[in-house]
């Protein structure tokens, strides 16, 4: 059974997981434009298609970007007795297939399954 101490501790956390979500989220997706900029050029943008040899280079930065799915953000905290530091993870996944859409100009739902 949940005491008031629970609930008091779910909800500070449910608040640092809300109150860091948009820096998260913003240093998440910095992350993904640099890897972006690095292959946006080899697709082609009449008909995105990609060349043979750019597909591994493709393929390597795009499996980067996935893995950043499921983002850990670092969060230093202010204790009664001590400075902490907490890491939150989030799910930026559909945030992240919507920046490739338009970034690369194709949909890359397929990778997070």
């Amino acid at each position: 059974m949940e005491t008031n101490e629970d609930f008091k501790r779910g909800d500070a956390y449910e608040t640092q997981y809300n109150r860091h979500k948009d820096d998260a989220l913003e240093e998440c997706i910095d992350m993904v434009g640099q890897l972006t900029i690095q292959v946006e050029h080899l697709i082609t943008e009449a008909d995105n298609s990609v060349e043979q040899r750019n597909i591994t280079e493709l393929y390597t930065a795009v499996r980067k970007i996935a893995k950043l799915r499921f983002y850990d953000y670092s969060v230093i905290l202010e204790g009664k007795y001590q400075v902490y530091e907490e890491n939150i993870e989030y799910d930026f996944s559909e945030q992240i297939t919507d920046f490739l859409d338009d970034a690369l100009g194709y949909n890359y739902k397929e990778l997070f399954v």
